[in-house]
Order: C-alpha cells, then structure tokens, then sequence
C-alpha cells in the first residue's frame, strides 16, 4: 500500500482537529456488493494488524483486509478528502441501483 503526502497531511489535520491521537486503521466491512473497506481512527492497532508508514506517520491494515489493499494508494481527491484508489474490483452484480459506485 501506498501513501501519499497529501492524505497524510490531511489526516494529520483531522487528528488534530478532532483532538485525537491515534491512527488510521484500515479494515474489511461488508459493502453492498461484498467485501468493501473500511477505515476508522483507532487509538492503537488490533492483533494481526500489519503497520504501513510514510515518513512520521503509520496506518494500520487488518489482517484480512491486507491482500484487498496490497496495490491500493492512500490519497486526497480535489476537495482534499482521504480516498483510496486501486482497489480490486467488486465482484458480483453490482451498478443496479445499489449506490457504490461501480
């Protein structure tokens, strides 16, 4: 996984905004055309987590969310909202109606 300079810039902006400290923990939830991720700010990591870095400042990946994001790029879109790109795709029939995106 990667991360670019810009998401962790903003994310270090909400950390600080919300008066948290803590970290960006990345996970598996169940979206409506299966497995989707999820990304939460969580005071320390889970057992299994594996620790991804940029520079000062690290994320957390769940264990089982780890092959699903081995590609993905941490990034901000233009209005500067944390995304994740390169993720696989769903699988199934999803784009009828469901609201993902895809």
């Amino acid at each position: 996984m990667e991360i670019k300079d810009a998401a962790v810039e903003k994310l270090k902006a909400v950390l600080k905004e919300s008066g948290k400290t803590g970290f960006l923990r990345v996970f598996v939830t169940e979206g409506c055309c299966g497995p989707s991720i999820g990304m939460d700010l969580v005071e320390k990591a889970e057992a299994g987590d594996a620790e991804v870095s940029n520079k000062d400042f690290k994320l957390y990946v769940a264990k089982d969310a780890a092959t699903l994001v081995e590609k993905a790029v941490l990034d901000c879109d233009e209005q500067g909202d944390i995304i994740m790109k390169n993720l696989p795709k769903p699988e199934g029939n999803c784009g009828d109606g469901c609201g993902c995106g895809h």
